[in-house]
C-alpha cells in the first residue's frame, strides 16, 4: 500500500507566507525607561506592520501587548513550518479580506523579571508611561490613523484594559486574549508553588539571583520556577516599595505561606474586576467603541473564568462588552486572535474591499 501526500490541500498555513519589507522592526530610545530600577535597556525594537496595501494613513492602528515573557519582536519570528506568529495571522486575515485593512505595532516591553504589567512601577518601570506617552504618539505621527485599538495576551489582555481605564478617551477599542482579570482566579494558585521556590532556593532574592545565573532554573511557565517568576513580576508590579526603588512586597510569608491581606489589597486596586464596578472605572470604559474579552476553556490559569468574570461585573455596570470563548489552552491563541482582529478592525470602521 502506498500513500501520497495531498499537496492539493497545503494552504499558507503550511508555510506561512512572509511579510516582506511591509514587517518592520524600528529601532526607538525611550526616555521614560531612562534609569529605570532594573537597568533593563532604554533602547527597543518596535515591531510595525503596514497593511497589504501598504498604505497606513487614514486606517485603524492597532497596538498589541504581549503577554508575560513576551516581546512584539519576537512576535515576527517564525519558528518554521506550520508556525504562524500574531502577525502572519494578522497579515493573512487581512489579505483573504476576512478583515479591512489596518496597521499593528508591538512594542518590547521585556524586563529582567520576564516582562511586566504595562504598569508604572518604582520596582519595575513606567511601562504605563513608555506605551501612551512615547509608543502610541510615535506609531501616531508614523501611521497617521483614523482611530486607535490596543489588545492583548495574558499580561497583554490586563496592560489593554488597565490603559484603557488609566486614559479615558486615548483608545477606541480593546480586548483581551486570556487576559489577568479577577486576581484570586489567576494568581493565587501560582503561590504556593512560588512559595516552595522560594524556601529552596534560599528566598526571592536568592531565586532570582540563581535563575540570574542560570536561567535553566526557570523550567516552563507552569513550573515551580515559571510560578515564581511570576508572582515576582506581578509582585513588583502591583506592590513596589516606593521609598526603595527595585524593591517589592510579596502578598504572602515566603518562609510560611501566611497570606497577609495588607499587600493583596494592593494588587486587587488593579483588579480590572474591581475597577469595572466603580463609577471612574465604568465611566472610562463606556468611552469605548468597542470592548472584548476572550477565554479558551482549558486555560493553565483558569483565564477563560475571568473574562467571564470581568463579562459579568461590566454588564452590571452597564458597560457594553463582547465576550467569547474558545477550546484550547492558554498558549493556543489563533482562535482568540482571530475573533479579536476581525471584531476590532470592524468596530473602528475598517471593512474589507
Amino acid at each position: 500500500m502506498t500513500f501520497r501526500v495531498p499537496v492539493g490541500q497545503k494552504s499558507e498555513r503550511s508555510f506561512v507566507v512572509p511579510l516582506g519589507d511591509r514587517g518592520a522592526l524600528v529601532e526607538f530610545d525611550s526616555e521614560v525607561l531612562v534609569g529605570n530600577p532594573l537597568g533593563d535597556p532604554t533602547r527597543r525594537r518596535i515591531a510595525t506592520l503596514r497593511p497589504p496595501s501598504g498604505e497606513s494613513e487614514g486606517k485603524p492602528l492597532l497596538i498589541h501587548l504581549p503577554g508575560y515573557m513576551g516581546s512584539g519582536p519576537v512576535e515576527m519570528n517564525l519558528k518554521g513550518p506550520f508556525d504562524e506568529t500574531l502577525f502572519h495571522l494578522f497579515d493573512r486575515l487581512q489579505r483573504s479580506r476576512a478583515v479591512g485593512e489596518a496597521t499593528m505595532v508591538s512594542p518590547d516591553c521585556t524586563t529582567a523579571l520576564g516582562g511586566n504589567q504595562y504598569v508604572n512601577s518604582s520596582a519595575m518601570g513606567r511601562y504605563d508611561d513608555y506605551v501612551v506617552r512615547e509608543v502610541l504618539p510615535w506609531a501616531r505621527e508614523r501611521f497617521r490613523p483614523s482611530a486607535v485599538g490596543i489588545l492583548g495576551q495574558s499580561s497583554g489582555g490586563f496592560g489593554a484594559i488597565h490603559l484603557a481605564l488609566e486614559h479615558p478617551g486615548v483608545f477606541d477599542a480593546v480586548a483581551s486574549s486570556a487576559g489577568d482579570l479577577g486576581f484570586e482566579l489567576c494568581y493565587l494558585s501560582d503561590f504556593p508553588k512560588a512559595a516552595r521556590e522560594y524556601r529552596r532556593r534560599g528566598g526571592p532574592e536568592a531565586f532570582l539571583a540563581q535563575l540570574f545565573q542560570d536561567p535553566s532554573i526557570l523550567g516552563g511557565p507552569t513550573s515551580p520556577g515559571g510560578a515564581a517568576l511570576i508572582v515576582a513580576g506581578m509582585s513588583a508590579s502591583y506592590s513596589p516599595v516606593d521609598s526603595d526603588p527595585g524593591a517589592f512586597e510579596l502578598p504572602f510569608d515566603w518562609t510560611t505561606a501566611e497570606f497577609r491581606p495588607d499587600v493583596w489589597r494592593r494588587w486587587k486596586a488593579f483588579d480590572p474586576v474591581e475597577r469595572v464596578a466603580t463609577a471612574d472605572g465604568a465611566a472610562a470604559l463606556r468611552t469605548l467603541k468597542h470592548l472584548h474579552v476572550t477565554g479558551s476553556t482549558g486555560d493553565e490559569w483558569y483565564m477563560e473564568l475571568c473574562a467571564r468574570w470581568f463579562a459579568a461585573a461590566a454588564r452590571r455596570a452597564n458597560v457594553p462588552v463582547v465576550h467569547d470563548e474558545f477550546e484550547g489552552g492558554h498558549f493556543v491563541r489563533s482562535p482568540r486572535f482571530t475573533s479579536m482582529f476581525t471584531k476590532m478592525v470592524r468596530a473602528l470602521g475598517s471593512v474589507p474591499t
